[in-house]
């Protein structure tokens, strides 16, 4: 008998063929979509997911913005894990949540539901408290390093891993770059490092107090021709568009307010065919250290970082984890267009 392919059979076979496929694979995800539009269904459970579609936030957060009670919010957040609608992330008293991705029709509705977001009611109001959450969490991170002082800047600094594991990392990647923006300074105790692989570095930095400690080293080192330190936020870089070869987030990530939008500002920046380098803490479960260190977050997973790259429009080139697999080095390259 002749098998058929869709060479040796008709128009119409092929579309009934088609349908009857569209159908059977319909029919197997049917209960989980009934859950996924009762889950959208009431208001508060898609203003959770907006707001997520924003970025992750924490219980506390949602309360927050939403104003409602915590236990209210529990209860919304476990209906919408029940339709895979979000996902829970981090470890111990840290969890956080985020819109999960990786299902097409789920993420369509979700992208539907989001580009129509100003037709409920309430919405703006939302986004305001949003920001306001964003504010608190770059103002805490922010005074943190304004206080910490000299011997708990040492003292921090001694703490985290080595760097010698994954410097030929970052040297593989960025040499022969004209200018590179490292993002989160701090002390600028890399700047002499990523100049031995690029002619010029402009170092942005949120706060005074290690800025400070940056141009002392800068002005010590002689290094003030091809240094340039602006002060500025990561989630909004002093910087133009287009102007970087390469940017260098070292650490950053799990000191920022909205590690999304900061990796998404990067892409700003960078030229068509720039690299961005992520040098940051594998995900851990030492509640000791991050509140030593001042972390807003308890590092990130591999798949994590992809994503912020990925969704900011770049794509991910290469990828190590160092010293125990406790930090993580990934990169990844802005398109031409």
């Amino acid at each position: 008998m002749q098998h058929k392919t869709k060479e040796n059979i008709t128009g119409s076979q092929w579309l009934a063929c088609s349908l009857d496929y569209i159908s059977i694979c319909s029919y197997s995800h049917i209960m989980e979509m009934e859950k996924v539009f009762r889950a959208l269904a009431e208001r508060n459970r898609l203003r959770i997911v907006l707001l997520l579609e924003m970025g992750p936030l924490n219980v506390s957060e949602i309360v927050s913005v939403l104003g409602l009670s915590q236990s209210n919010v529990s209860h919304h957040l476990k209906l919408l894990l029940d339709a895979s609608l979000v996902r829970r992330s981090g470890r111990a008293n840290w969890a956080f949540y985020s819109n999960r991705k990786g299902t097409p029709i789920i993420e369509g509705l979700v992208r539907t539901a989001f580009q129509n977001r100003h037709e409920l009611s309430g919405f703006q109001d939302d986004m305001n408290r949003l920001a306001h959450c964003y504010a608190l969490r770059r103002d805490a991170s922010k005074e943190f390093f304004d206080t910490v002082g000299e011997e708990g800047w040492k003292d921090l600094s001694e703490n985290l891993p080595s760097s010698d594991e994954y410097l030929p990392f970052i040297e593989r990647h960025l040499g022969g770059k004209n200018l590179v923006l490292e993002v989160g300074t701090g002390d600028g105790s890399m700047i002499p490092f990523l100049l031995s692989c690029a002619d010029r570095v402009l170092a942005v930095d949120n706060s005074r107090e290690m800025l400070g400690r940056a141009l002392k080293l800068v002005t010590s080192e002689k290094l003030n021709t091809r240094v340039e330190l602006r002060l500025g936020d990561a989630e909004h870089l002093p910087a133009g568009d287009s102007m970087a070869d390469a940017v260098f987030m070292h650490m950053l990530l799990h000191h920022s307010g909205n590690p999304a939008q900061a990796v998404y500002e990067v892409t700003r920046v960078l030229k068509p065919g720039g690299i961005l380098i992520v040098v940051d803490l594998a995900e851990h479960a030492d509640s000791e250290f991050k509140i030593q260190q001042g972390d807003l977050w308890p590092g990130f997973t591999k798949e994590r970082i992809r994503e912020f790259m990925i969704e900011s429009g770049l794509s991910v080139t290469a990828e190590e984890a160092y010293n125990r697999e406790t930090v993580l080095a990934i990169a990844g390259v802005k398109g031409e267009r």
